[in-house]
């Protein structure tokens, strides 16, 4: 009989042709009777999800809400939370290990509560550090700082009740490993299979047109409240007024779109806003440009971001404005440029006008991906670990 395993995760993109995280590690786990539970609204598309499905998976209903920094949110993960403890205690068949992703905090306390219950291996995987990671980003979150402490609790028992520690970055690791006594930790960055992602590249069909003596400069991804918006569009206006020949795309959408649509049309700017786009088309438009920016707001707690991965899978040369893992990559590998979130456009301008140089540097991505990113052995590695750490050693042979 095989050991079964419960993937709990409230952002659930398992069995979707993209390169989530949930998608990885359900795969890597391939031995296990797997089950997912998940919910039932889709956040990056910001409606409810289509539930035909091949993955054993049980959707909780949870309220819609329209941006991703809101108090709608909050209570969307809080219902959730309430949602999943009915759920779990309605089990008769339990799993051998039960793997939750954080966010939401709820949800891992509600998980690990029911673990220690039921002496069930509890894993947690960190992908963000709610709350922490919240307060820089919004103004709203400062009405909450009253009940930060109950919050922080509750996330910091999460983690102490964990058997096993994983997360998206070295960062978040060492922040659950300073509540959480086991000693069982990883970190395991998201990672790239470069089958798949050329895969997904052919699934796309869009025919996007390029003039050969324009610099395709891109952002990906989402258009919320964590990325500084204001130093991009400087950047673009200055290499703009200073006659450089550029396009640059906004691949993706959210609350922001309407403001950069604005901007650009206000200006007179070569850019264009793609809005939210299926993952196969936004890599072609990243498959077509050469420079990306990981552009983030100063205070950010954010380690290692998904839409770097991207960049890097697609061999676009990086500027980037996080400091860590990312910029400590960035310098190793010297596939694009760190810098301050006031200086962009110097930086950008720079780039442009050697781009000659630069843009041999793109090369590297693929010693970056062979290194330390390839999702195969990443995810293998970290099956392996959790199985040994937790008792489970037997079934690698299986």
């Amino acid at each position: 009989m095989r050991p079964k395993i419960l993937f709990v995760s409230i952002f659930s993109d398992v069995n979707s042709v993209d390169n989530s995280r949930m998608n990885n590690v359900y795969n890597s786990f391939e031995i296990f009777e797997r089950e997912v539970v998940t919910a039932d609204f889709d956040h990056a598309r910001k409606m409810y999800k289509d539930k035909n499905s091949l993955v054993k998976r049980e959707y909780i209903h949870v309220p819609k809400y329209k941006k991703n920094i809101s108090l709608m949110r909050l209570y969307s993960h809080i219902v959730f939370g309430i949602k999943l403890k009915k759920h779990l205690n309605k089990m008769t068949l339990f799993p051998d290990i039960l793997y939750c992703t954080m966010p939401s905090s709820y949800a891992a306390y509600v998980s690990g509560k029911f673990c220690k219950k039921n002496k069930i291996k509890f894993v947690i995987d960190i992908i963000d550090i709610w709350p922490d990671s919240l307060w820089p980003i919004s103004p709203i979150f400062n009405l909450l700082k009253p009940f930060a402490c109950i919050w922080g609790a509750i996330t910091r028992q999460a983690y102490e009740m964990a058997d096993y520690v994983s997360a998206e970055s070295k960062k978040y690791m060492e922040v659950a490993a300073s509540v959480n006594k086991s000693n069982n930790f990883s970190y395991t960055y998201l990672g790239i299979d470069v089958k798949s992602f050329n895969q997904l590249l052919e699934q796309s069909s869009l025919n996007i047109s390029r003039k050969d003596d324009e610099i395709q400069i891109c952002y990906g991804g989402s258009l919320g409240n964590s990325y500084d918006f204001d130093s991009i569009l400087k950047a673009i206006q200055y290499i703009h007024l200073k006659g450089i020949k550029y396009k640059f795309w906004f691949i993706g959408g959210g609350e922001k779109q309407e403001k950069l649509e604005s901007y650009a049309k206000l200006h007179n700017l070569n850019m264009v806003v793609t809005g939210f786009i299926v993952y196969p088309d936004y890599l072609k438009y990243l498959s077509i440009c050469d420079i990306a920016i990981n552009s983030f707001k100063r205070s950010t707690k954010v380690a290692y971001s998904f839409k770097f991965n991207d960049y890097v899978g697609c061999h676009l040369f990086v500027l980037n404005s996080l400091k860590g893992e990312t910029s400590d990559m960035i310098d190793r590998f010297s596939i694009g440029l760190n810098y301050e979130s006031d200086s962009l456009h110097e930086v950008l301008l720079n780039v442009c006008q050697n781009w000659e140089s630069y843009k041999l540097w793109k090369d590297n991505n693929k010693l970056l991906i062979e290194s330390c990113l390839d999702a195969r052995t990443i995810y293998d590695n970290l099956k392996v670990d959790i199985l040994l750490k937790l008792g489970f050693k037997k079934y690698l042979d299986l």
